[in-house]
């Protein structure tokens, strides 16, 4: 027996936690089907477009709404589809999408030709779902005497683009996120994907500077591949792999601080769940990160060693248990997962128009 639920497309270039989320709470309404525009090389994403478009070819002239997570090459045919055939179609802005950091090789719009697909799909949906308002357009200046643009966000690289838009940040499970056993003294963690130099994008060169300045307390870094190579890493930082997502909340929760000292983000879930489970987070001032941390955390103004040391020491002088609780209320209070519901509501409407 067919579904008689509408047909929705979903297309995605990372498989990551949030995609996964959006594809279970879409399947509340519609008979959603996936596709991964995931090429393993860059030079293999033509193939990967010829892929997908088979994929279209079968799928695509019966789904009644397209949504793409990010912009880039995987939303061009999605968007056309849905242009041709009249159906709505959904991008969802998640940072890479809305950035241009030519001086550590991160953002699509300073990239020939993925920008102007990145564009071309943005200035071409019938609506957006940024995860922060900070992705619209917004200023940084963490980077001191960076050559980077200072405005980043979609409108910075595309000021003509006026495809409404609605903010819609991701939730997150108090039951799934918990505080448990902490280990014994102080320690500090980061969960991140670690591929090369994106450990510079992350702040992992901070989190060693901390390590060697603080070595009688323990540092993790979660997300290390084969593929990384380092300088030095300090003795008291553990180096750990994958970790499945069902065995982060007690990562997580065996530390007392969540470090997020990264260069540009969008709307990161790490510092949230790590919240969640009673870590103290440490960010950069960036993106949405000092929304997420508010008065529950520390947030570092500018990417300067000695501005971190002090704050690191501000830190490890507060009252680490109340914090605690309020970063772990905050996320709780601002981001339950009924706020993901929101992007349900939007399909929904568009999908009647």
């Amino acid at each position: 027996m067919s579904d008689p639920r509408p047909r929705l497309i979903y297309t995605t270039s990372i498989l990551a936690s949030f995609a996964r989320n959006d594809i279970a709470l879409l399947e509340r309404e519609f008979s959603v089907m996936p596709h991964v525009f995931a090429p393993r090389k860059k030079w293999m994403a033509p193939w990967a477009l010829v892929k997908q478009l088979f994929f279209l070819l079968r799928h695509g002239f019966t789904a009644d709404v397209f949504v793409c997570m990010f912009g880039g090459y995987h939303s061009f045919l999605p968007g056309l589809f849905g242009t041709l055939r009249r159906r709505p179609v959904v991008i969802i802005v998640g940072g890479f999408d809305a950035a241009s950091f030519p001086s550590f090789s991160y953002g699509a719009h300073h990239r020939f030709p993925l920008g102007w697909f990145v564009r071309y799909s943005l200035r071409h949906a019938d609506h957006l779902v940024p995860v922060s308002d900070n992705l619209v357009k917004s200023v940084t200046r963490y980077l001191p005497d960076s050559t980077d643009p200072q405005q980043q966000g979609y409108k910075a690289f595309d000021p003509g683009n006026s495809v409404p838009y609605t903010i819609i940040a991701y939730g997150y499970d108090p039951n799934r996120f918990e505080p448990m056993a902490r280990g014994a003294g102080i320690s500090f963690i980061t969960v991140a994907q670690m591929n090369p130099p994106n450990f510079l994008r992350k702040g992992v060169d901070l989190m060693f500077l901390l390590a060697e300045r603080y070595p009688q307390h323990r540092f993790t870094l979660v997300g290390n591949t084969p593929a990384m190579r380092y300088d030095r890493v300090p003795p008291n930082v553990e180096l750990k792999n994958f970790v499945a997502y069902e065995r982060l909340p007690e990562e997580y929760a065996a530390h007392t601080f969540y470090l997020q000292l990264s260069m540009w983000e969008g709307f990161p879930s790490a510092p949230c769940e790590a919240m969640l489970c009673g870590c103290v987070p440490i960010v950069s001032r960036v993106a949405a990160m000092p929304e997420i941390v508010g008065e529950a955390g520390f947030i570092l103004d500018r990417k300067e060693p000695q501005a971190l040391f002090d704050l690191v020491e501000k830190a490890l002088a507060s009252d680490l248990v109340d914090l605690s609780k309020r970063a772990r209320q905050r996320i709780i209070d601002r981001y339950p997962p009924t706020e993901r519901e929101k992007l349900l509501e939007l399909v929904r409407q568009l999908k009647k128009r």
